[in-house]
């Protein structure tokens, strides 16, 4: 299992390295590239997708992260996820899709969070009552 500090580069890289164990997997980062692209894309250089792996670029865009995620098989919290703790996965995940919205998308998010964040909070201080 991995630890929990393994960095985004050393996730993908070890997606990679297990896409080369099987023969039928795209092998070096062009195969990538064109794997990625015939899914759909988005486009991802193999210049890109190497410095991914290697750590020279770091924090891709979600939709990078997403198509990375569906090439592997992968849920996309596996690269965000700290092996003992995956709701902080998940809030990652949540933060990075938040980064790609509009000021006024985000004030929407902010308070969609605070009404269930408020409901949950209710129902805990009232054990007992059913629904």
């Amino acid at each position: 299992m991995m630890s929990p500090d393994q960095t985004f580069a050393q996730k993908l890289s070890a997606l990679i390295d297990s896409a080369r164990a099987d023969e039928g997997a795209p092998h070096s980062y062009r195969e990538l590239s064109a794997a990625i692209d015939r899914a759909g894309g988005p486009a991802m250089s193999p210049a890109y997708l190497q410095q991914l792996a290697t750590g020279k670029r770091i924090n891709p865009k979600i939709h990078y992260v997403e198509a990375l995620a569906r090439l592997f098989g992968v849920p996309i919290t596996y690269f965000f996820e700290e092996q003992e703790a995956q709701p902080a996965g998940e809030a990652k995940l949540m933060a990075m899709r938040a980064q790609e919205l509009s000021p006024q998308g985000r004030r929407q998010v902010m308070d969609l969070l605070e009404l269930v964040e408020r409901y949950e909070r209710a129902e805990r201080d009232q054990p007992g009552e059913s629904r």
